[in-house]
Order: C-alpha cells, then sequence, then structure tokens
C-alpha cells in the first residue's frame, strides 16, 4: 500500500513540474504576433534604399504601360480595353410546394340491367342488380365473386377486379364458375331463386 501511494505522490509531482515548464511556452503562443510593416519587408537587409528602388521600378511599369496605349492610340491600332465579365444567370431561390398527386381509383359507374336471364335474377339478389358493385365486403360486381374466385377462373383476362369488367364478362366466368360448382357459391339467392 505504501508502494502505491509513493507511486501516486511520484507522479502528482511529476505532472505539477510538468505543467509549470509548459506554462511560459503556452503563454507565449497565445501573444499575437506583433505586426511587421511593408515597408521593413521589401526593404529586408538593404533598408530604405531597396524601399525606393521599388518604388521607382513601379512608377516605371505604369508609365511604359500608359506610354504603350497612347503609342497604340497615336498609329491606329486599336487599345485592348478590359470588357466586363458576363453576369451569371440567377435561378430563383424560392421552394416551389408540389402537392403529391396519388392516381385515383377508376370509379366504375354502376350497370343495371333488366335481363330475365338467371345472371339477371342472381345479380339482383346479390347486388341489387348493380353489376359494378363494390361495397368494401370484399365481393365484387353483380355476382359477388370473391377476388380469388375471378383470377381463379380466368376473370383477369377481363379486369383485375370483377366489378371493372362489363356484365357479359361476368358472366363469362360465371358460367365456367357454374360449370365447374353448380349454383353451390351463390347460397342465399340460390335457395331465394330455387336454382338446383
Amino acid at each position: 500500500m505504501l508502494h502505491l501511494l509513493r507511486r501516486v505522490a511520484a507522479l502528482t509531482a511529476l505532472s505539477v513540474m510538468g505543467i509549470a515548464l509548459l506554462a511560459p511556452l503556452s503563454a507565449r503562443s497565445a501573444r499575437p504576433d506583433p505586426v511587421v510593416a511593408a515597408d521593413r519587408l521589401l526593404a529586408g537587409a538593404a533598408g530604405p534604399a531597396a524601399i525606393s528602388r521599388v518604388q521607382t521600378a513601379v512608377a516605371r511599369s505604369a508609365l511604359s504601360i500608359r506610354d504603350a496605349s497612347a503609342s497604340a492610340a497615336t498609329h491606329g491600332a486599336e487599345p485592348v480595353a478590359a470588357q466586363p465579365l458576363p453576369t451569371p444567370a440567377s435561378a430563383p431561390m424560392e421552394a416551389t410546394i408540389i402537392p403529391n398527386q396519388v392516381a385515383a381509383a377508376p370509379q366504375v359507374a354502376a350497370v343495371y340491367a333488366d335481363g330475365d336471364t338467371v345472371w339477371d335474377q342472381l345479380a339482383q339478389c346479390e347486388a341489387s342488380g348493380n353489376w359494378a358493385a363494390n361495397t368494401g365486403n370484399g365481393y365484387y360486381g353483380g355476382l359477388q365473386f370473391s377476388y380469388a374466385t375471378w383470377q381463379g377462373y380466368d376473370g383477369g383476362a377481363f379486369a383485375e377486379y370483377p366489378h371493372q369488367a362489363t356484365r357479359e364478362e361476368q358472366i363469362i366466368v360465371a358460367e365456367r364458375l357454374r360449370d365447374a360448382r353448380g349454383y353451390q357459391p351463390w347460397p342465399a339467392c340460390r335457395a331465394e331463386l330455387g336454382l338446383p
């Protein structure tokens, strides 16, 4: 235990000494650098004479540029003029909100037939004679097919759902169903109409 306390004391002492040694360095790095005068940078070690030479060279180059443009004007040459830069095209920065356009399901108008066939009588019993019935109960059309039955007897060749098909197309599928199962798929109306 004593050995552990000695180690902790030694590490603490080293940490304090390290902080004491680094504190002046961190204080120096926090000080802003003095601003060096531009004249001193230009002069370097040569002093004011170098500044004078630089200023004279700049003045002479300005004179030679003016002389060149003046001689171009007197000799009929066209002076080069600075062309203005084209302004970039601007785009509006306004947000344009486009509402979601959800495609509505096609609406099928109610189709009633005043026929005297067994299918018209079944449609009257099953869907009040509306061949485009879609009440949301899982059965569709005038003869109230389920989706699975409609697809199972190839009704999908006419329309995706029975209520989207015509009266004649529904009757074609119903005859296929009747040939396979009789009038059993319509039990309540079968009994009401006295069908075999």
